[in-house]
């Protein structure tokens, strides 16, 4: 029974850190006409989380081997609220890009946490099972995302979007305080955190190599392309990140493994996960954008009729589940990429038609698909990894899942500045995603895990 408490209380941590991926989407129009935000600052409210999010994951994954799991959520689940509290009382539109950065901290701390104990407290035969029943919980997070932003936004204040994780983050952080994880589930293994020096040069470079090249993306469309801080922008991104893999594969103990890549299963699920992510972050930041920019609906409006992307997903999740756990994760993940590739397909072919009936197939149908390209990938992942190396893993696979995010993020924003296209924006994250789905096809994905441990 305490495993399963401890399943739910979990879930309520990754549809935390979910829900506040994409839950300012449709507060975005009125946060920057408050704040008197440009388009390009209104988008920094969501890339600042996801940036964040995305370069500290892997450390946190990397934590999750090393330190008691209940100290991480009590430090993650404190640092989360806190900042969702900032965000709420932001006073300026750069206060709140800071206070939602603030907030990816919190979120990077928490989120290889559910996928690291899940390994651990469920044996190898019901693991998929596990995983189906938390992402189908986290989905009900993620599937209310629309509505609590649509309905907070339309109805209070955009404010409350930020309020509302408090109770969920005490809810938490109460039922690790009464029954956390004990014994040898609390740590990946024998050593500690004092066994690893700390990689700072891999975290300073991660950190400021993706900050400048999303910076250099982002601002282009302002500051000009042949603009001089645009390309020195991207040259300082480019150099640090390049310092960063050679940091990463020169030490013993890097803050990302690049090895695990040498596992085609390993390095298949990381592109897998990142290309969905950039694909989700499209659908539902300026799916919202268009909603209520060219469609005319009304945020709370806009909420429910973005919902239809996630009605299924709490169904499909569980499904997948047991279905990885049946068949292995490749057949599920070959069901689920068409699903999601050609909703992308129709949903660019049909939006220059400004008629919301005509995509509403093609986002029931995507959501349905998400949990089997999700699921399937992350178990093909962990489970070619040793067990003690798993949390670290996930960090890994997390921290590619948010890359997919906050780089998506980026050159959509960029794109859409530019050319004020929604057709163009779904067609780049289409065209990618069809160039995921013929990899794993033909190269990449293994019929079933090679390394599953009991």
């Amino acid at each position: 029974m305490h495993r399963w408490v401890l399943l739910v209380a979990m879930s309520f941590i990754l549809g935390l850190a979910l829900l506040d991926e994409t839950v300012v989407s449709l507060a975005l129009p009125t946060i920057t006409e408050e704040f008197g935000m440009s388009l390009t600052g209104a988008h920094w409210v969501v890339n600042s989380y996801l940036l964040i999010f995305s370069a500290l994951v892997a450390l946190g994954g990397k934590l999750a081997d090393l330190v008691n799991i209940n100290y991480l959520v009590f430090a993650g689940i404190i640092v989360f609220s806190l900042a969702s509290l900032a965000c709420g009382f932001a006073p300026t539109g750069n206060f709140l890009i800071g206070a939602r950065a603030a907030q990816g901290i919190g979120a990077a701390i928490i989120f290889p946490l559910p996928i690291a104990t899940i390994s651990r407290i469920f044996p190898a035969k019901h693991r998929g099972f596990a995983f189906g029943v938390y992402a189908s919980i986290a989905c009900i997070f993620m599937a209310s995302g629309p509505l609590v932003s649509g309905y907070f936004t339309s109805e209070l204040s955009w404010r409350w979007i930020f309020w509302v994780n408090l109770p969920m983050s005490l809810l938490v952080f109460l039922v690790f305080a009464i029954a956390p994880l004990k014994g040898r589930h609390a740590y990946g293994g024998d050593r500690s955190v004092s066994d690893y020096p700390f990689d700072w040069l891999g975290i300073t470079t991660l950190l400021a190599g993706l900050f400048f090249f999303v910076m250099a993306i982002m601002e282009a469309p302002d500051w000009g392309w042949e603009d001089n801080m645009t390309i020195w922008a991207g040259i300082v991104g480019i150099a640090a990140l390049t310092l960063f893999v050679w940091n990463e594969l020169s030490r013993k103990n890097p803050l990302i493994q690049l090895h695990f890549f040498k596992d085609p299963s390993f390095a298949v699920a990381a592109f897998i996960v990142f290309q969905t992510q950039f694909s989700k972050i499209v659908l539902f930041i300026f799916g919202a954008l268009y909603f209520q920019e060219a469609l005319g609906f009304p945020p709370l409006v806009a909420g429910i009729a973005l919902m239809a992307a996630l009605m299924l997903n709490p169904v499909t999740a569980s499904m997948s589940g047991v279905l990885v756990d049946k068949y292995g994760p490749r057949a599920p993940a070959m069901w689920g990429l068409p699903l999601v590739t050609g909703s992308m397909i129709w949903i660019t072919a049909f939006i220059s038609l400004d008629n919301y009936w005509l995509l509403l197939p093609a986002l029931t149908v995507w959501g349905a698909g998400m949990p089997f390209v999700f699921l399937p990938s992350t178990k093909s992942a962990l489970e070619s990894v040793d067990l003690e190396k798993r949390g670290q893993a996930s960090g890994v696979m997390i921290s590619f899942q948010m890359l997919g995010g906050t780089i998506g993020m980026s050159i959509s924003s960029s794109v859409f500045i530019a050319t004020n296209s929604y057709q163009l924006v779904f067609g780049i994250a289409t065209a990618l995603m069809l160039l995921c789905y013929l990899l794993a096809y033909f190269y990449f994905l293994k019929k079933d895990s090679t390394k599953t441990q009991k």
